[in-house]
């Protein structure tokens, strides 16, 4: 998706679905969402959505499963349930349990992928997500709300700025809440951008993917419920901050960096660069971000912003390198459950350095120019100083020496005819062969073949498998950034994508099984 206009993102993901009696767009428009800001009592109430938030938080997965095709089948369209699982999740986990919030950032992915199929089977990617969401809300007890009702006071935006910092770097989470709230009297853009230096603070993949999904999700939601979900990203960051100084960690370097090179570059304008970095400067500021040190990557897009380079093009560079990390990974030390050695599902460092990456540009998109800025300098940050991981003495490897972990299978690789390529990464990826299936995708690249087709097989392995909760979202950022990259660049996201999808293979996840069954029944 390359537009973050909620109206058609609706139209899009509706098409070939079932759609409700009261559509989400009427709902917004008609304020019958609930309205944090506006409300007293106990817990949060969503107004006429209430009864199918209350579903999604009371009842088994198993159970759930049923229920969901019974909406489905009188008119409730998928995005409406995508929604109040959204609501649901938020209300019980207010973005401070693990399971939870990687939950809540599959929702959207999950409904993008359901675009990609017709018939019954499109519910298949969403059903599995929520029948996952259910899992973790019950294990938690089902009726337990983080998310209170909180009303605003009457401080002005440049005091509830300043507390709303003070509170999530003191562990107040109160006194942050409330600031946030009184922020959001101002529009929900003046609060989203009040939180970005929280979320900057403590630089962590699950905190800038939060917060943009967080915002991406109020395309389905409607700005109605913007505060409630947001709230999430405000509460995770004072979580974060707090376990870091629990643990005695210091505070990472861009927290005082980034103040410095704002200043340095004159980085407070509004105006976007103009100036465009050709393909063969953009394919070398992404391997100087793989291999440089943080402090220093970070300098380096900071100086390019002042001169006035386009943050669109540093955004796929920063990206580009991220995707770069995926595919030098030499995969897992050590097995952890559901992740074999040598496997780069789940949380290994590739797929998180992709959808931070994603996820920072997303935000930079979202927000003001200023924050804009100081996202790609973080993101610049957050992505260099990784490769070095790689490099250990046992294998010889150096950073300056890495190759592609797929470069093994290029020979074999070629020897499989133009016309039985793409069966052949279906038995590579179905065979966790990553390196095999990584070179295959890479040859059918350079072969000129459609991105569709190998899109379409690669989405099978992301709904049925389990994914270590990461398949859904780093679907979603490898075929974003591949529709969005210029052609000398795209192709490392689907090889990314490929090698992901083998790794995983083989991991069913809980839930696909019966929801086949039911839609399909």
């Amino acid at each position: 998706m390359n537009t973050y206009d909620r109206r058609g993102f609706l139209n899009r993901v509706g098409s070939g679905m079932l759609v409700s009696a009261v559509g989400l767009t009427v709902v917004s428009e008609l304020n019958l969402l609930g309205d944090i800001l506006a409300r007293d009592g106990e817990r949060l109430d969503f107004g006429e959505l209430e009864p199918l938030v209350a579903m999604m938080q009371e009842t088994s997965a198993d159970n759930l499963m049923p229920a969901l095709k019974e909406r489905l089948e009188h008119g409730v369209d998928l995005g409406t349930l995508v929604t109040a699982a959204a609501l649901a999740n938020a209300r019980t986990f207010g973005g401070e349990d693990y399971d939870g919030y990687h939950c809540f950032m599959a929702m959207v992915p999950a409904l993008e992928m359901s675009r990609r199929l017709s018939g019954k089977e499109a519910a298949l990617p969403v059903f599995k997500v929520l029948h996952r969401n259910a899992r973790r809300i019950q294990a938690g007890g089902g009726k337990k709300d983080v998310l209170r009702p909180v009303r605003p006071d009457g401080m002005d935006d440049e005091k509830a700025r300043s507390l709303l910092l003070s509170a999530g770097r003191s562990g107040n989470y109160d006194g942050a809440e409330k600031a946030f709230a009184a922020l959001t009297k101002s529009g929900l853009k003046t609060g989203y951008a009040a939180i970005q230096p929280l979320v900057r603070d403590n630089i962590d993949v699950h905190q800038v993917v939060l917060a943009f999904r967080c915002w991406d999700m109020m395309r389905l939601t409607g700005e109605q419920n913007g505060g409630v979900l947001l709230r999430q990203v405000v509460r995770h960051c004072v979580q974060r901050d707090q376990s870091r100084r629990s643990k005695r960690r210091s505070a990472p370097s861009i927290r005082e960096l980034l103040p410095k090179l704002m200043e340095a570059y004159q980085l407070d304008r509004s105006d976007q660069g103009s100036r465009n970095l050709s393909s063969k400067e953009l394919i070398a500021l992404g391997e100087f971000l793989f291999s440089a040190g943080r402090d220093e990557a970070a300098e380096r897009i900071a100086g390019l912003l002042g001169e006035g380079v386009g943050r669109d093009d540093l955004g796929e560079a920063i990206s580009l390198a991220s995707t770069n990390l995926l595919l030098h990974d030499p995969g897992r030390a050590h097995a952890a459950s559901g992740k074999p050695k040598g496997s780069v599902h789940g949380a290994s460092i590739g797929v998180h350095a992709a959808d931070s990456a994603n996820a920072w540009r997303g935000i930079a998109a979202a927000t003001d120019p200023v924050n804009a800025n100081a996202c790609l300098v973080t993101a610049a940050w957050h992505t260099a100083g990784q490769s070095g991981g790689f490099s250990t003495e046992e294998s010889g490897r150096t950073a300056d020496s890495l190759v592609p972990f797929h470069a093994r299978a290029r020979d074999e690789a070629r020897t499989i005819p133009e016309s039985k390529i793409l069966p052949a990464i279906q038995e590579a990826v179905r065979g966790k062969d990553q390196a095999m299936a990584a070179a295959l995708t890479e040859r059918y690249g350079k072969l000129g073949k459609g991105a569709s087709p190998l899109i379409a097989l690669l989405l099978e392995p992301a709904i049925l498998n389990d994914g270590a909760l990461h398949h859904e979202k780093y679907f979603l950022t490898a075929t974003e950034e591949f529709s969005r990259s210029r052609p000398e660049c795209r192709w490392h996201h689907l090889v990314s994508l490929a090698r992901v999808m083998a790794s995983g293979a083989g991991y069913s996840a809980p839930g696909v099984g019966e929801a086949k069954r039911l839609l399909l029944s």
